[in-house]
């Protein structure tokens, strides 16, 4: 049996753990609410990119999509 291939039509199905996880992170490091870290990732290039398959950037960590999210709140050119 093979793994369906990840399409643009799928590709939604990777996201919501990871920007769960990225969110929580992100809440606790900032001292914000979990709705509000998700209301930033939400709103941000870095899901954006997430967002679009061919990118493959739904594909990477936690670590370095937090990475990512932190680089896009500080107004720095992301490296993703």
């Amino acid at each position: 049996m093979s793994l369906p291939k990840v399409t643009q039509q799928n590709v939604h199905i990777f996201i919501p753990l990871k920007v769960a996880k990225v969110s929580e992170r992100f809440a606790k490091n900032h001292g914000i609410s979990k709705k509000q870290a998700l209301l930033n990732f939400y709103n941000s290039k870095v899901y954006d990119i997430l967002e679009q398959e061919d990118t493959k950037l739904w594909y990477e960590g936690v670590n370095y999509l937090y990475m990512g999210l932190e680089m896009d709140k500080n107004g720095e050119e992301l490296d993703i």
